[in-house]
């Protein structure tokens, strides 16, 4: 409902005078309301009234701020599982959604979520690709512009399931999220940029080595490793356990600790404390420390999850079947799988080579 307008006029019939108030609704339509008086002086406190409570309705409305605290208040908590099922809350980090949902109160404050429209979610979207990135150059990817834009949306998607809206507004029009547009990156790691890599993990990053050394020989996650315990890590098995509640998909499954893997965390249990319910890595992010890692050994476009990226192209290249990497790598979907399936230069000279002794 936005604006209110009343009127006084004779009814048809010469008698009645009729009192007449028209306002839009919450999907914006008009509407009004009308009642017949007796006298002038009756219809013109009768539109007083219908104003007044047309007024009533508006104070009843939901505000974005108010849907961003109720939002907060009973959704934005670290993920919570039960029988090793994610019954309510997030796995990612609770201070990245914390920016996205600042960044969109900011924008929509006080409106009322009724009055938000497509329109308005369009010109959100064009503010946030607008937005200086980190560091102030560059332009913003289509995935981040996506994932504040995902915010939003479960936002209103909420309030139609509490009975505050009646449509979302992101199902008026299309376009404001685009996943097929999102860049796939492709960048592995070759033989030399790792050695390049692992040479820069010395000093304050040393501890940065047995990290790099995982992720490459495991193809596992940033989340999985800093989740993962000693008590996950069968030496004797060569085999490491990651548990359902740190994956993407919620399932357990087993990675290989290849010999080098092994002398690594052999190497890491004898300088820890050796308690078998600590963590492996310990609790730091080590996001800060990879990025210098990577500066000072010139590789600069490298991040952290090429490193997976660069395991699975490995196993491949290595003949290991494509269904048991993606078991190894925790993939369930084919497609996604392929997103990691690389070529690299000695892949395809290999190729080469098979080709012409083929021929």
């Amino acid at each position: 409902m936005k604006s209110t307008e009343g009127s006084i006029y004779k009814a048809t019939d010469g008698r009645r005078w009729v009192a007449r108030v028209q306002y839009s609704d919450v999907e914006g339509r008009r509407r009004q309301k009308v009642r017949y008086c007796v006298t002038h002086a009756a219809a013109k406190s009768k539109v007083k009234q219908l104003q007044s409570e047309i007024e009533d309705l508006r104070s009843d409305r939901v505000s974005f701020r108010q849907l961003d605290a109720f939002f907060r208040r009973e959704y934005m908590h670290e993920a919570k599982f039960v029988g090793g099922q994610k019954v309510s809350g997030f796995r990612q980090s609770i201070v990245a959604i914390k920016g996205y949902l600042d960044t969109a109160l900011d924008y929509f404050g006080d409106m009322p979520i009724d009055e938000i429209r497509f329109a308005h979610l369009q010109s959100y979207k064009k503010l946030i690709a607008a937005k200086p990135t980190r560091g102030g150059s560059g332009v913003r990817s289509v995935s981040d512009v996506n994932h504040h834009m995902k915010r939003v949306r479960r936002l209103f998607t909420i309030a139609v399931e509490q009975g505050w809206l009646l449509i979302n507004p992101f199902s008026r029009g299309s376009g404001l999220i685009q996943d097929s547009f999102e860049v796939e990156r492709t960048r592995i790691l070759s033989p030399v940029e790792e050695s390049k890599l692992l040479a820069a993990c010395v000093g304050k990053r040393k501890h940065l080595r047995p990290i790099v050394i995982f992720a490459i020989e495991t193809g596992c996650r940033r989340g999985e490793m800093l989740a993962l315990k000693w008590t996950d890590v069968n030496s004797e098995g060569r085999y490491i356990k990651i548990v359902g509640t740190s994956t993407k998909t919620l399932k357990s499954r087993l990675a290989p600790i290849s010999d080098r893997l092994a002398e690594t965390l052999a190497e890491l249990w004898r300088n820890s404390r050796r308690r078998q319910d600590a963590l492996v890595f310990g609790d730091s992010s080590f996001r800060k420390a990879f990025t210098g890692a990577c500066a000072a050994a010139g590789l600069p476009d490298v991040h952290f999850h090429d490193l997976r990226h660069t395991a699975i192209t490995r196993m491949l290249e290595k003949g290991i079947s494509p269904p048991l990497v993606m078991k190894i790598s925790g993939h369930t979907q084919q497609k996604t799988f392929l997103r990691y399936v690389n070529q690299s230069e000695s892949s395809i000279f290999e190729i080469a080579a098979k080709l012409s002794r083929a021929a």
